[in-house]
């Protein structure tokens, strides 16, 4: 029985690491294309200077930060069910989420070269110079804590000496609110420019992590790689559909408020949100908050391991059109217009990414994911 469970689980995992390797592939053809023709290969412009790239960059930031929360809190607050998934956590955020991350913001640059000017040159007065800090320290905290709880699943470790890395993992994870200094110092950017982003950041880290962990918690209870009970899915898909519920009262909140007034740089930029070019975005953002919670609440209760799965898939997609709508509202309405001829001033959008983009940004996500699926086959998670 032990032999035909190990045989399956190896199949699995090695198909799955075609796939991702081909996924990958495909996305560094696309790299190429656009480090050869530029830019323009995608539809970032002069509005649009942030797209599907730094959105990427912001949700697997969270998963990150998420992850480590996930791992931390079963040792500081005694959830002892959630400890024999705490290594599949940590190894998430240490290598696949920070890869992930950290290749987003490379080709978002366009010339890979110039990362190496985070390291000669940063400002360390600038909230990028923080999140790159903050990165790196991701990286190494995560790979010390799975390390260490590692040593714990073997009886190498007692669990009371993982404490202390837990705690500081605890910190690590709730500090990815740097990530929205990038955005909220900005003083001419009035709906970036509010205390309620790091909230908002947050939240969105720990629901980010969250569906993924279940996600992949789910496939790797039908490889035969663990055995996650659906009880625990459900807790998790609950508290994911609670910190959807404060995304979504933030997200209304801030329409709400920036609509009221009936004037002035906010109303004209949630108009276009609301009513105007990026309305489709804002309503489908709504519609997916709205079905996510419900999913995972209703499933959540039921312990129906497929509803819990739509429900997680249903939320990261929230996820990105939360980043996605609020980085386009500020950008195609900024308080001071370009010069020159009205193409390069005034309201456009709504911004799409391009093929190239989806191509590389789909090979960047699936190199995380054959990390991922590397480190399940090699290390004891």
């Amino acid at each position: 029985m032990a032999l035909v469970t190990n045989t399956k689980k190896s199949t699995s995992i090695n198909r799955w690491n075609i796939i991702f390797a081909a996924l990958a592939a495909l996305g560094g053809v696309c790299w190429g294309l656009q480090l050869t023709k530029g830019l323009q290969m995608t539809n970032l412009g002069v509005n649009t200077m942030w797209g599907l790239y730094i959105v990427g960059f912001m949700i697997f930031t969270g998963v990150a930060a998420g992850s480590l929360l996930f791992a931390a809190v079963p040792y500081l607050f005694k959830l002892d069910e959630f400890k024999p998934y705490t290594p599949i956590a940590s190894y998430l955020g240490a290598v696949s989420s920070i890869v992930a991350a950290s290749l987003f913001i490379v080709v978002d640059i366009g010339n890979p070269e110039r990362a190496w000017l985070f390291v000669t040159s940063g400002n360390l007065t600038s909230p990028m110079f923080w999140d790159f800090l903050m990165l790196a320290s991701y990286m190494v905290i995560s790979i010390i804590f799975t390390r260490q709880l590692i040593q714990v699943k073997e009886g190498k470790k007692e669990e009371a000496g993982v404490k202390f890395i837990a705690w500081i993992a605890f910190a690590a994870g709730i500090l990815v609110t740097v990530t929205s200094f990038v955005f909220c110092f900005q003083i001419a950017r009035p709906l970036w420019n509010t205390p309620v982003q790091p909230l908002s950041f947050l939240a969105a880290a720990l629901v980010a992590a969250l569906s993924v962990l279940m996600i992949l918690a789910t496939l790797l209870n039908r490889s035969g790689y663990l055995q996650m009970p659906v009880n625990l899915l459900g807790k998790m898909g609950k508290a994911a559909a609670v910190l959807l519920c404060i995304e979504l009262i933030i997200v209304v909140g801030e329409a709400l408020i920036g609509l009221y007034p009936g004037g002035g740089e906010e109303y004209a930029a949630f108009s276009w949100l609301v009513f105007g070019k990026g309305a489709i975005g804002f309503w489908l953002e709504l519609v997916a908050l709205a079905a996510a919670i419900l999913l995972l609440a209703k499933q959540g209760d039921a312990g129906k391991a497929g509803g819990i799965v739509a429900g997680a898939v249903i939320a990261l997609i929230a996820i990105y059109l939360i980043k996605s709508n609020l980085l386009q509202a500020q950008l195609f309405n900024p308080l001071l217009t370009y010069a020159g001829p009205p193409v390069y001033g005034g309201t456009s959008g709504p911004y799409v990414p391009s093929l190239i983009e989806i191509g590389l940004s789909l090979g960047i996500v699936s190199l995380g994911a054959l990390l991922m699926n590397l480190g399940l086959s090699k290390l004891k998670l």
